[in-house]
């Protein structure tokens, strides 16, 4: 009787352990399914906090109960979509946003731009305005110096400029004589031609700036008086501009210029008639 009872006993306790184990392993998958929904959430939240971060980057603390921020998120919710319905879609409203943004930057840089084209054409109207001032102080004194060159020979002369057409027309009267009787230049004698080019090309030395100034066969043409004052002419221009040098071409004898040590004559050897010599060598005569 005794074994009986306590097979019994035996029997009952395997059920309670059968029982308690299912129970057990019952609640074991009861945990491992809210561990599982507990990282879902967790992950979930973290997305809404940062959503939340790109609207309110400082995270406001809070002792409402989350019942009823649901309800505010809610009215919220309706709210944003009656405005949606009464003034247009969110992007349609950013976009509009966005394109008035570019619009007045766009405006902004026009109006700096035509700021500056208007600074610009003032520059450029007071650049034209003194080049035309220089251009007519130039034409002055190109035409006085001119007159003067030729008033040492006894001469008379004109030039007009016409820069608009960019011509200039010389006309020259030998001698003392009426102005009103200038003559054009092809009129002139060789020698009185040669001496008004002189005059002229010394008047344009005059308003132009060159380390070099160079003039060939100038006095080919020219009498004795006029290649005289020609070269007083000259010499009196080198020697008031040490800094630049001077070259003159002649076939004529220059041996009556005077000595001086800003000046160096190199006379070409007289060429051999009988030889065909290729070469011409300078030598110096002072």
């Amino acid at each position: 009787e005794d074994l009986s009872k306590t097979d019994q006993e035996v029997v009952r306790c395997k059920h309670h352990t059968k029982h308690y184990e299912e129970k057990r392993s019952g609640h074991l998958k009861n945990i491992q399914s809210l561990e599982a929904e507990l990282k879902s959430k967790e992950e979930e939240l973290q997305e809404s906090v940062a959503k939340a971060a790109q609207i309110c980057p400082e995270r406001l603390e809070t002792s409402r109960p989350a019942k009823s921020l649901d309800s505010e998120i809610n009215r919220m919710k309706v709210k944003i979509a009656t405005q949606q319905e009464q003034q247009g879609d969110r992007n349609e409203i950013v976009r509009y946003f966005t394109a008035r943004d570019s619009y007045k930057n766009m405006s902004q840089q026009i109006k700096n731009l035509n700021s500056f084209i208007k600074s610009l054409t003032s520059v450029m109207n007071q650049r034209l305005q003194a080049y035309t001032e220089f251009r007519k102080f130039f034409s002055a004194r190109c035409k006085y110096y001119f007159n003067s060159m030729l008033a040492q020979r006894g001469y008379s002369g004109s030039m007009i400029f016409d820069h608009k057409n960019e011509t200039l027309s010389i006309s020259v009267q030998p001698g003392q004589g009426n102005t009103a009787d200038l003559s054009d230049m092809r009129s002139l004698s060789g020698g009185e031609r040669s001496f008004s080019t002189v005059c002229f090309v010394l008047s344009l030395w005059a308003i132009t700036e060159a380390p070099f100034r160079c003039l060939d066969e100038f006095d080919v043409y020219m009498d004795m008086v006029n290649r005289r004052i020609s070269m007083d002419m000259m010499l009196k221009v080198a020697s008031g501009q040490l800094f630049r040098q001077f070259i003159f071409l002649t076939p004529q004898n220059m041996s009556s210029l005077p000595i001086s040590s800003n000046i160096r004559i190199l006379r070409l050897k007289d060429p051999d008639r009988g030889q065909n010599n290729s070469t011409m060598p300078f030598h110096s005569c002072t």
